[in-house]
């Protein structure tokens, strides 16, 4: 599987209310952005498109993680491989939080 299912991109959609999950914006090239990147094996992996591992963002903060890769890392807009991402928090709205498959947010 390349992508995300239809109903996965429907939860995570929901859990942003159309708005970028780190900036808080609402764009048109909103993207939904694997947070443990699917190279390097990362595809193979039974949870790589989960709500768990998925955030909704804007272009411009898609570029941010991507090129800001230990800063993203440190805040779980990232998830190295071999790691689960419904067990590494990630820094959301001044808190941090785990996502759930489910579409939920947890505060930690």
């Amino acid at each position: 599987m390349t992508g995300f299912p239809p109903e996965v991109r429907e939860l995570v959609c929901e859990r942003a209310k159309g708005c970028c999950e780190r900036c808080h914006i609402a764009t048109p090239d909103m993207q939904l952005h694997h947070r443990r990147p699917r190279g390097s094996g990362g595809s193979k992996a039974a949870d790589t498109n989960t709500a768990s591992n998925a955030v909704l963002v804007c272009a411009r903060c898609h570029r941010d993680i991507e090129s800001q890769r230990k800063n993203s890392l440190h805040y779980g807009w990232l998830v190295r491989q071999g790691a689960k991402p419904a067990e590494i928090p990630i820094w959301m709205e001044w808190q941090w939080v785990l996502l759930t498959n489910e579409g939920q947010v947890i505060p930690k």
